[in-house]
């Protein structure tokens, strides 16, 4: 870079850039010479329209010079015509009609058994520490398992782990039996670091985590999954406090951003079999995405869960969207894997990125307004709630708020414990 050497060393994304997009934006710094805001701008958005199919960057680029526009002036606002240009991509409802992505074929994985190195087992939910800036249900993770076998585009599992081996815990059962369950802690998840159910009962670990649960029925065991595995079915002792919740999205968004993970049939019949079991289930609609044709099709999402389940046999009803830190930004931009999942207004939330509240409003409102009044009122409906958002949501959302985390969680563990404690 003539003009600014260190430009590329000091921004490393600069390296991921096309040959095409740096020689475009190489012959732009040498006329314009542009501050290092502006070059990080142009490169940011260069690697986000390779992303989504839209570029090269000199597509969107006007050479017309505003009259009466000079030097910093002169860059400052050809650059700026170049972000509201592509940011009407931004503001409008993603397009994946002509959004094709090459199919990805699984990798090849391979399992690597961990037993004598030390491994957190419990961590916490990944909302906001400082302050009530998300309402937070204190969740508490478990990572039994380390990577994810599916590829979904928006997943931040990538940015922790950047190998194609999954990690077990071979001495699990034991780990397990000498945790120090406090009496604070009463609902643990074990899908942050991998999906839960991918890999069944693979190396005993579901059998382990069924041991856990029964030692402490007071404590909620959930497994999250986007799979359709349920061979464990019938060859483990599945206790009542252990219950299993699948992210489920829109046909269009499992497609195109959700790769290799089941379809949104196969998910629904495997959370069927296993609610035919006599096991509890539960649904995370996340996270929701502002594209075209969203009402249609989350409204379809819902009507698979009300017309194949029951209130009772339902635990819980999550409903969230897209929420990113800056290093997963990062990591999708630096990737370059084909994805219009950044194809949003990124907006400052709670120390992240995600949509702005209004387009939140749209489409948790139209979510919860899609269940029947059957699913929302009586003694065995499913607890909902918005995962990681604004306080500021839930009145319009669901009618109702709480005024603080605690009181958040004790409504949805009085709710959860309910469902567990009786068939």
């Amino acid at each position: 870079m003539e003009q600014d050497p260190d430009f590329a060393r000091t921004y490393p994304l600069f390296d991921a850039l096309s040959e095409d997009d740096r020689s475009f934006i190489e012959a732009l710094h040498r006329r314009y010479r542009f501050s290092f805001q502006q070059l990080k701008q142009l490169v940011d958005t260069a690697l986000d329209l390779r992303q989504w199919q839209e570029g090269p960057l000199r597509r969107w680029w006007s050479d017309e010079e505003p009259a009466g526009a000079y030097g910093k002036a002169l860059t400052k606002r050809l650059v700026n015509c170049l972000l509201k240009r592509v940011g009407q991509l931004r503001e409008a409802p993603t397009d994946y009609e002509a959004f094709s992505p090459p199919q990805i074929l699984p990798e090849k994985l391979i399992s690597v058994i961990v037993d004598s190195e030390p491994v957190k087992l419990l961590g916490r939910c990944p909302c906001p520490v400082e302050g009530e800036r998300t309402r937070c249900c204190n969740l508490r993770t478990l990572d039994a398992v380390q990577q994810c076998g599916f590829a979904c585009s928006y997943c931040s599992i990538q940015s922790f782990y950047h190998s194609n081996a999954i990690r077990f815990i071979g001495d699990l059962a034991k780990r397990l039996a000498d945790l120090d369950i406090g009496p604070e802690v009463w609902h643990i998840g074990t899908g942050q670091a991998s999906d839960s159910l991918l890999w069944g009962d693979d190396h005993g670990t579901l059998t382990a985590i069924a041991s856990f649960a029964r030692k402490h029925p007071q404590v909620v065991v959930e497994l999250k999954s986007k799979s359709a595995r349920t061979d464990w079915l019938g060859a483990i002792d599945i206790p009542r406090n252990m219950i299993f919740t699948w992210s489920l999205n829109a046909p269009t968004i499992i497609d195109k951003e959700e790769h290799l993970a089941a379809t949104l049939d196969q998910r629904l019949a495997a959370a069927r079999r296993v609610a035919d079991a006599g096991l509890l289930v539960g649904f995370h609609i996340h996270p929701m995405v502002h594209f075209r044709g969203w009402k249609d099709e989350y409204k379809a999402v819902i009507d698979g869960i009300v017309d194949g389940f029951s209130p009772k046999e339902t635990v819980m009803i999550s409903i969230g969207t897209l929420t990113f830190t800056r290093q997963v930004v990062r990591q999708l931009r630096t990737q370059g894997r084909p994805s219009r999942i950044l194809e949003m207004k990124l907006t400052e939330a709670a120390g992240k990125y995600s949509y702005p509240l209004e387009v939140k409003r749209k489409l948790f409102t139209h979510a919860y307004e899609s269940f029947p009044r059957s699913w929302k009122e009586g003694t065995d409906h499913p607890f909902f709630y918005l995962c990681m958002e604004d306080p500021s949501l839930w009145e319009p959302t669901f009618g109702y708020g709480y005024g603080s985390d605690h009181e958040f969680e004790q409504a949805m563990k009085a709710a959860y414990l309910a469902k567990t404690a009786h068939p």
